[in-house]
């Protein structure tokens, strides 16, 4: 699997992870959206999904957008070798303090640490 293909699926899965929590498990949109998030995962390299379980055990995401020149989750400045690395499009790394999945956001992306649906386009006021 190549890292854009990781990328997406880890971000999926933290999207639909924060979706799940805020419906009842045995609606209608529970279990489609447990449907979607076994899929997935089915997808994923299961050393990926080990790490991804271990960083969200506390409910917290396993991934975050790099933001200016540091982690979106912990606020670390990262080094420049690594930032360099991930704003190559598709790549993402790991943070040194946090140990988040990080990627950086292209030009025409916002800059807002909230996780939002990869798919999901943005609103233009």
């Amino acid at each position: 699997m190549y890292s854009a293909e990781v990328l997406s699926q880890l971000r999926s899965l933290n999207w639909l992870t924060q979706e799940i929590r805020r419906v009842p498990t045995e609606s209608r949109e529970g279990v489609l959206l447990q449907s979607q998030m076994d899929a997935v995962r089915s997808r994923l390299p299961d050393s990926i999904l080990d790490y991804h379980d271990r960083l969200t055990v506390d409910g917290k995401p396993s991934a975050a957008q790099v933001t200016g020149d540091a982690c979106g989750g912990c606020g670390t400045k990262l080094p420049p070798n690594l930032l360099e690395s991930l704003r190559l499009p598709g790549r993402f790394g790991v943070c040194p303090q946090c140990g988040l999945f990080l990627w950086a956001a292209d030009a025409s992306s916002s800059t807002n640490r909230q996780l939002k649906h990869p798919t999901a386009k943005a609103s233009h006021a």
